[in-house]
């Protein structure tokens, strides 16, 4: 097909080097087109199976899961050797426990590293774009709410935090 549109026709003079020439490094630029969009696909595909795995390995007791079948439910145990025990019912109908594959998890309300700082990075993006957004209106930006840290707290008895450093070394 490609070469019937690439020849020449009827009472056209005979086939010039330049036409041959010409014809092959269109036939080189589609081959190159085919294989960079190859590869990218390739990587995207990769991406999105990474994030996946991530997602199964961030699922935990209380996550809400659906199989590949569609039945939903809720996690209540994770297993050490890949499967999950899942709760499904209601109080009133019943409940049921299925124990079945982390696999066979088609979407999860578990989200895995991957997913949490682009979810942060678009958070940024956004305010900033407001951010901007308002100063060129000459509006004042809303504060932006920073990521909170949990904070650990170094346990220490009462007595310890209201004494000198000096009268605990005479001790």
């Amino acid at each position: 097909m490609f070469w019937s549109l690439l020849e020449q026709t009827g009472n056209t003079p005979p086939e010039t080097p330049a036409n041959s020439w010409a014809m092959y490094i269109v036939l080189g630029v589609v081959i190159v087109i085919f294989v960079v969009w190859m590869v990218f696909s390739g990587r995207k595909n990769k991406q999105r199976q990474k994030e996946y795995t991530e997602q199964l390995e961030a699922i935990r007791p209380g996550h809400k899961v659906k199989t590949a079948g569609g039945i939903c439910g809720i996690v209540v145990e994770v297993c050490d050797d890949n499967t999950v025990i899942m709760e499904t019912g209601s109080e009133t109908a019943g409940k049921s426990y299925i124990k079945m594959d982390k696999e066979l998890i088609a979407q999860t309300d578990a989200k895995g590293p991957t997913q949490i700082a682009r979810e942060e990075a678009e958070a940024r993006r956004k305010a900033e774009e407001a951010e901007k957004k308002a100063k060129k209106s000459g509006e004042v930006p809303a504060p932006v709410p920073a990521r909170e840290e949990p904070v650990e707290e170094k346990s220490e008895p009462a007595e310890a935090k209201s004494e000198p450093a000096e009268e605990k070394e005479e001790k």
